[in-house]
C-alpha cells in the first residue's frame, strides 16, 4: 500500500529539496571541474592551509594518476573527478526513484529504497566531508576571492543539502511500517 496523500506530499517536498541541494552541488562540482581543465591560477598554486601541500593533487577523493602535464590534463581532470561525478549521478538517479517510490505501486519496495538511499547518502556524506575539507584549505574558512575555494564551497553546501535531505526522506519512507497494520493481533503479541 503506497503512503497517505498527506505523507506523498512531506516526500515529495523533501525530495524537491534533495533535487535543489543536488543542482547546487552539481554546480560546485562543474565549476571545481573547469579550474581544473583550464589550470587556472588559483588550481595551480594552491598551497593547502591545512596539510602543507597543492591539495588539488594529493588530497581528494582519488589523487591524479599521472604526473600533470598539459597534454592530459583533461584526462587527468577526468580521472580526478570521476567518483565526484558517478556520486552525483548515482544521486540523481535515486531522486528519480524516489519520486517513483512515492507516487507508483509498482515501485514501492520499502526495504530496496531504503536501502539505496542509505548508500547513497553514505557516499553523498564522503564527497560532502572531502568537499569541505577542500574548501578550508583553500581559505582556511576565510572568505576570499579564491574560485577553486568558491567551487569547492559550492559543492559542499549542496552536499549538506542533500545529506540532510536524504536522512529526512530516509526517516519518512520507512515511518509508517507499524502505523498501517491498525494494531497486532493477538497472535502477533506472544
Amino acid at each position: 500500500m503506497l503512503h497517505n496523500t498527506g505523507m506523498k506530499i512531506g516526500m515529495a517536498v523533501v525530495l524537491f529539496f534533495v533535487f535543489a541541494g543536488w543542482v547546487v552541488a552539481l554546480g560546485g562540482t562543474a565549476h571545481a571541474t573547469n579550474e581544473c581543465r583550464e589550470e587556472s591560477d588559483a588550481w595551480n598554486n594552491a598551497g593547502g592551509q591545512v596539510q602543507g601541500s597543492n591539495p588539488n593533487l594529493a588530497g581528494h577523493l582519488q589523487p591524479f594518476p599521472t604526473p600533470n602535464n598539459d597534454e592530459d590534463q583533461t584526462y587527468n581532470c577526468g580521472i580526478h573527478f570521476s567518483l565526484d561525478w558517478w556520486i552525483i549521478a548515482f544521486q540523481f538517479y535515486m531522486i528519480i526513484v524516489g519520486y517513483l517510490g512515492v507516487f507508483v505501486e509498482f515501485f514501492h519496495t520499502k526495504q530496496t529504497i531504503g536501502d539505496f538511499y542509505a548508500i547513497a547518502t553514505v557516499l553523498f556524506t564522503i564527497y560532502t566531508s572531502i568537499y569541505v575539507k577542500l574548501s578550508y584549505e583553500f581559505s582556511a574558512g576565510e572568505h576570499d576571492d579564491n574560485s577553486v575555494a568558491q567551487g569547492y564551497k559550492t559543492a559542499a553546501s549542496g552536499g549538506i543539502i542533500v545529506c540532510v535531505c536524504n536522512y529526512v526522506f530516509m526517516y519518512l519512507w520507512g515511518s509508517e511500517e507499524g502505523a498501517s497494520g491498525g494494531g497486532a493481533s493477538a497472535e502477533n503479541k506472544a
